[in-house]
């Protein structure tokens, strides 16, 4: 029989974890590309055998579908927001 290879591409997620003393998820997540997104094994990434993952260089922050703006978690688990983000729709006077 012939063997084929085929490439298929799907969707990987990494998280980040970065301290510091800021606030503002845009600086949070400067830090988090700055850190980069951490490599994968060799097991993991197929190397010698019939299969392979590469996980590439590109990424992108998981956005808040209404706001459209990075998700930044603090250690609670909380979310994190922008300075002046904290009102809610309809206080403005």
């Amino acid at each position: 029989m012939t063997k084929y290879t085929v490439p298929l591409s799907g969707y990987a997620s990494a998280t980040v974890t970065v301290e510091t003393d800021s606030t503002d998820p845009e600086k949070i997540l400067d830090l988090a590309y700055e850190e980069g997104v951490p490599g994968i094994c060799a097991q993991c990434s197929g190397w010698g055998r019939d299969h392979s993952l590469g996980l590439g260089d590109e990424w992108e922050p998981v956005t808040d579908p209404k706001t459209k703006t990075a998700i930044v978690y603090d250690e609670s688990g909380q979310p994190v927001q922008a300075p002046g983000d904290d009102e809610e729709e309809g206080d403005e006077e």
